[in-house]
C-alpha cells in the first residue's frame, strides 16, 4: 500500500477551495448526441461501402433468442464489474451501498463515448454530493478499472493469440502499452518527487495535487491482493462478451471457433482503447472486420456481426447509463 500523504503536506485528497464544477443533464445529453450522430454516421456509411441488402437481411433474420442471450451475458458482465467498483470504493476506506454503488456504476456508461472511456469518471459527481467523497480518489479507482479491464483483456487474449500469426506482433505491441502503465501506477518513488517539486510552482500546485491523489488511490489499488481480484473479475466480465460475439457469429452461420471469436474480441476491445477514440468506436469496429477477415469471414458478412456485438456491448450501455444518470439527477434534485 502506498504511503499516505504527509498531514502537513500542501497534498490534500481533494482542497475545499477546488473549482466545483458543474454537471447537468442538458450536457451529458448534449455529448450523447454528438455521439450517437456520429455513430450512425459510420454505420451508415459502413453500411453503404458493402452489400446493404446483405447486412439488412442478416440483421432482420438474426434470432431473437440468442439476441437476449448476448443482453444477459453482457448485463451480468456490467453487474460482475459493478461489484467490483463498489470492492475498490470500500478498499480506499469510502464505502457506500452496494445498491447505490451500482447505480452510481451504470450511470457512468452514459459518457462510455469518450477517449479512454474517462468520462466515466463522471460518478465522481454523485459520490462527492452524495456521499463527500473526493473526486481524485474516485478518477484514481477510474483509472484503475480501465487498466484493469485492459489487463483482464489481455490475459484472454493471450489465451488464442497463436490462432492468428499476422496479429501476434500487434497484439504483443498492446501488452507492452498495457503492462506498462500498470507498472508505471505502481512506481510512486518515481513521480511522487516529481509531483512534489511541482507543487512549488503556482500555477502546477492545483494540478498536482490532483494528479498526485489520483495515481496514489490508484496505487493502493495496485496490492497483490485486491490486484488479482480485480483481474478475475475483468477477465469473467470480459470473457461473457467474447461468448457473446461467438454467439453472434453462430446465429450469422458464420465459421468462426469460440477461440477464435476470443481473439476478435479482446484485440479489437485493446485497439479501440489504446487508440483512445470516444467508446473506441471506429478502431474496434475496424480490428473486428480486419480479424474476421482473416477466418474467411467477408466483409458484407462480418459487419452484420460487428453491429451486433456493438449494439448490445456499446450503444445498449449508453442507453442503459443515459437512463441511470436522469434518474441520480433527479433524485439529487429532489433532495
Amino acid at each position: 500500500m502506498s504511503a499516505p500523504l504527509p498531514k502537513n503536506s500542501q497534498f490534500t485528497p481533494d482542497s475545499d477551495r477546488e473549482p466545483a464544477g458543474s454537471f447537468t443533464l442538458s450536457r451529458s445529453l448534449r455529448s450523447l448526441l454528438l455521439f450517437a450522430v456520429a455513430g450512425a454516421v459510420l454505420y451508415t456509411a459502413a453500411t453503404a461501402a458493402s452489400n446493404p441488402k446483405t447486412v439488412l437481411t442478416a440483421l432482420a433474420r438474426f434470432p431473437v433468442g440468442i439476441l437476449v442471450l448476448v443482453l444477459v451475458l453482457v448485463v451480468c458482465g456490467w453487474l460482475i464489474r459493478a461489484w467490483r467498483f463498489h470492492y475498490y470504493l470500500g478498499q480506499v476506506g469510502d464505502p457506500v451501498r452496494l445498491g447505490y454503488a451500482v447505480e452510481v456504476f451504470l450511470a457512468g456508461f452514459a459518457l462510455t463515448g469518450t477517449p479512454g472511456k474517462l468520462g466515466e469518471a463522471v460518478k465522481g459527481v454523485f459520490l462527492r454530493d452524495d456521499h463527500g467523497i473526493s473526486m481524485s480518489r474516485v478518477v484514481g479507482i477510474v483509472v484503475v478499472e480501465r487498466l484493469m479491464d485492459l489487463w483482464g483483456v489481455l490475459l484472454l487474449g493471450s489465451f488464442s493469440f497463436l490462432l492468428f500469426t499476422e496479429w501476434r506482433s500487434a497484439f504483443l505491441i498492446c501488452a507492452a502499452v498495457v503492462i506498462a502503465a500498470g507498472l508505471f501506477l505502481c512506481m510512486e518513488r518515481v513521480y511522487r518527487p516529481v509531483l512534489e517539486r511541482a507543487a512549488g510552482i503556482r500555477p502546477l500546485s492545483w494540478v498536482s495535487q490532483k494528479v498526485l491523489t489520483v495515481l496514489l488511490t490508484g496505487r493502493e489499488l495496485m496490492t497483490p491482493r485486491i490486484f488479482l481480484v480485480g483481474l478475475v473479475i475483468s477477465a469473467v466480465a470480459w470473457g461473457l462478451e467474447s461468448v457473446s460475439l461467438y454467439l453472434i457469429l453462430r446465429g450469422l452461420d458464420l465459421p468462426a471457433s469460440l477461440p477464435e471469436a476470443n481473439f476478435v474480441y479482446c484485440f479489437s476491445t485493446l485497439l479501440g482503447a489504446l487508440l483512445m477514440l470516444p467508446g473506441g468506436i471506429g478502431g474496434t469496429e475496424a480490428g473486428m472486420v480486419g480479424l474476421l477477415a482473416v477466418l474467411g469471414i467477408s466483409y458484407s458478412e462480418a459487419l452484420p456481426a460487428v453491429i451486433l456485438i456493438r449494439g448490445c456491448t456499446l450503444w445498449f450501455a449508453i442507453l442503459v447509463g443515459a437512463l441511470f444518470m436522469i434518474k441520480l439527477l433527479a433524485r439529487a434534485k429532489r433532495n
